[in-house]
């Protein structure tokens, strides 16, 4: 039989039932949790996940990890890994006055680094007020010989950001303005512009000088900022997840002029390929894409040929042991799941028509279980509703890897069920960290290899 564990626990009766914020604790709770991602890195699960002030996806959102050592028998407390900018912390009716995360996505790289992409935004609602955006204003642009951010002062005037975080002017000119580079863990200062030895405020957010609920002040906005729109941040674990590396921005690798301004992160699993490569789903409002790394995670790429591959929002893929890639998506209507194919390592890809389970507007985990099997896990029925694991096998022929072949489909819950994230333990049993009540309680349950395949 399955045994299920809580590991995030919700603690405001605003987004969670009064009887399940009662489970909530020192070691696992917050207002409120969403989007899991479950990596198992040398015998250590490490599961990270959004941390939220609130249900809704923007306002403060942390991104938290706990791990266990255990096969998820045990977890470490939560622990804030990347805290984003804040003018305010205190959740209020329509705006919240920070930036934020969102969307973790973990890959186990060949050097056994975790490598973590996840979305962030500056001071805004994301994609949820497209309104406050800035669509006109370009976020990059070539200097020596490399894509470097672009910031902007309230008269238009912009400046680029060079090595060491120094800021040059619209004439190349290198000014006295510098972004903080020595940040220290969780990261809030991510951002942090200064003039000499002078804070100036950070430019990622709006406004004056604000306090939090507590009359202490966090932050505030820059006479610089950053464009409005999502960015792309890397931050790695040579320590199966004890210690995280300050967020990368990433952004100006893989960004094209036609993603406007959103281009956001799958949440849940990238993968490594056999020869180390690094391959991550990502995705904008034109369509999904994927981006790859050669050097774990350290830089990125994104076949310029190809700059959607046809399916729609959040994916995930895994490789097949003839070298194929398949990516599982998500779609925004109901029906059966579109799948694609890369032959040349994550490179560019074709449509092979729809695989035989259901797509529903949610995200599913797909992953490799071994050279015959896939898993995946996603809801059963069109809504949110009703987790399933499902157990297919690699289809080859003439060598190549066509597909999936769907065996066997395990119910992981009833009621609502969300966003997932699969992992196979030491074991070789399965676990699968999912959302099991709307925006705060995650649960973690494990299927053993005789419920999967006996």
């Amino acid at each position: 039989m399955a045994d299920k564990k809580l590991i995030f626990c919700g603690n405001s009766e605003q987004y969670l039932k009064k009887e399940l914020c009662r489970d909530s604790d020192e070691t696992n709770g917050a207002p409120a949790f969403r989007i899991p991602s479950l990596v198992n890195c040398s015998g250590t699960l490490v599961a990270a996940i959004d941390k939220a002030s609130s249900g809704a996806d923007w306002g403060y959102i942390e991104i938290a990890v706990r791990r266990s050592t255990d096969d998820g028998k045990t977890w470490s407390p939560i622990k804030s890994i990347l805290v984003p900018p804040a003018r305010e912390t205190k959740v209020g009716d329509e705006y919240y006055k920070s930036s934020f995360y969102i969307d973790p996505c973990m890959t186990v790289a060949k050097n056994g680094d975790i490598v973590m992409l996840v979305t962030f935004f500056p001071e805004c609602k994301g994609i949820h007020n497209k309104k406050l955006l800035d669509h006109k204003k370009a976020a990059f642009a070539q200097a020596d010989g490399k894509m470097c951010p672009v910031l902007y002062d309230k008269n238009g005037r912009f400046y680029t950001v060079r090595e060491n975080g120094f800021l040059y002017n619209d004439k190349n000119e290198k000014t006295d303005y510098r972004l903080k580079t020595d940040r220290q863990a969780p990261y809030y200062e991510t951002g942090d512009l200064y003039r000499g030895d002078e804070m100036m405020g950070n430019i990622y957010l709006n406004g004056a000088m604000g306090k939090n609920e507590m009359k202490t002040v966090l932050a505030f906005g820059a006479p610089i900022k950053a464009p409005k729109r999502s960015y792309i941040f890397m931050t790695r674990s040579s320590d199966a997840g004890e210690t995280w590396s300050a967020p990368k921005d990433i952004t100006g690798e893989v960004l094209f002029q036609e993603d406007g301004t959103f281009l956001g992160v799958a949440p849940g699993n990238g993968i490594a390929l056999e020869d180390g490569r690094l391959v991550a789903t990502v995705y904008s409002l034109k369509g999904a894409a994927a981006i790859y790394s050669d050097d774990n995670g350290e830089t990125w790429k994104r076949d310029t040929s190809q700059k959607y591959i046809g399916t729609q929002g959040e994916w995930q893929c895994v490789q097949a042991p003839s070298g194929e890639v398949i990516g599982l998506s998500r779609q925004n209507r109901s029906g059966k799941t579109p799948m694609v194919i890369s032959h040349n390592r994550g490179v560019t890809w074709e449509k092979k028509g729809k695989t035989g389970i259901l797509a529903c507007k949610c995200q599913k985990s797909f992953i490799r279980y071994d050279d015959e099997y896939v898993l995946c896990s996603h809801t059963a029925r069109s809504g949110r509703k009703d987790g399933v694991l499902s157990v297919g096998r690699f289809v080859v022929k003439k060598g190549k890897t066509t597909g999936i072949k769907w065996i066997r489909h395990l119910p992981i819950n009833t009621g609502f069920f969300a966003y997932s994230s699969l992992a196979v333990l030491n074991d070789g049993s399965i676990g699968v960290l999912y959302e099991d009540e709307p925006s705060s309680h995650i649960v973690f349950k494990t299927f053993s290899k005789a419920e999967l395949f006996d």
